[in-house]
């Protein structure tokens, strides 16, 4: 499908206007306009390597990968993920998505062996069909939940409050009734055991609500030290005080001797304290002895 020259210059304000204040209304106000009633259906060509993506402009977040080439909303965390990234053999993106994650790390390190998981069967299609596209034989998309335990979930679809985000799918534990869309569930332990994985040099948790259930279940590699770099997202209770996955997220990881930075150019490393309530995203590591 060709594009306008609009839609042109939309791309170009989009990647290459220095201010960034206001740039996502902007785009979200006129890429109707643009298209004229044309097909919402494009090729984004992704910042991260130059990777190739089908999207649907329709959705919010294949609309910021067309026209960013990336996810707009966390650009700096992604920066900082694949700076990361580089040097690493073994890559985990658990709550995978789209993908962006994954291919953010093959764009710093081509020749990583990344293991994606997705449980929502048509978003998991959708990155095993942009691995095909872009021949990237080492991405490998498994169609699984990670939680603490190798069994069944239920898969809640949520789009969140305009109803137009596609990434806020979550599991809950149990397989309910026979209505419910159920998921298979794996454990990281149990993973990197079956996959002959010795380390895992980065992993990302964004599994809404359930990171410390992943995190549990890869606890044998934790305090092995065998997970080098965690980038995980944060889901904090309502109240202060009260516990919730990212209290016990971080002090699981605490405990295993990781301190923490806040995702950016430059990590501060530094040990758990109350600095990290409400923050929404976080990076691990384990304290050098």
């Amino acid at each position: 499908m060709s594009s306008s020259v609009f839609e042109n210059v939309l791309v170009m304000y989009a990647r290459q206007f220095p201010i960034r204040r206001g740039k996502l209304p902007v785009i979200d106000c006129l890429w109707r306009t643009a298209l004229s009633g044309r097909c919402t259906r494009r090729v984004a060509t992704l910042k991260h390597g130059g990777f190739k993506m089908s999207c649907d402009l329709n959705e919010m977040l294949q609309r910021q990968f067309y026209f960013f080439g990336t996810y707009f909303l966390e650009e700096d965390i992604l920066g900082c993920w694949q700076a990361m990234a580089k040097g690493t053999k073994v890559v985990l993106d658990v709550g995978a998505n789209a993908g962006i994650y994954s291919l953010a790390a093959l764009a710093s390190q081509r020749d990583a062996i990344v293991h994606a998981f997705e449980p929502t069967p048509e978003i998991a299609a959708r990155l095993r069909a942009t691995a095909k596209l872009n021949s990237l034989k080492n991405l490998y998309v498994h169609e699984v939940a990670v939680l603490r335990d190798d069994a069944q979930a239920t898969l809640r679809r949520f789009r969140g409050e305009l109803g137009n985000n596609e990434g806020m799918n979550f599991v809950v534990k149990g397989i309910g009734n026979s209505d419910t869309e159920r998921v298979k569930t794996v454990s990281l332990d149990r993973f990197c055991q079956d996959h002959s994985i010795d380390q895992v040099d980065l992993l990302k948790l964004d599994v809404q609500g359930q990171e410390y259930s992943a995190l549990k279940g890869a606890e044998h590699l934790v305090r092995a030290g065998r997970i080098g770099t965690i980038f995980m997202e944060l889901n904090w209770a309502g109240s202060t005080g009260t516990t919730c996955a990212a209290t016990e997220s971080i002090q699981f990881l605490a405990h295993a001797d990781y301190l923490f930075s806040r995702p950016g150019k430059r990590l501060n490393w530094e040990k758990a304290g109350d600095w990290l309530h409400g923050v929404s995203d976080i990076v691990a590591r384990r304290a050098r002895a």
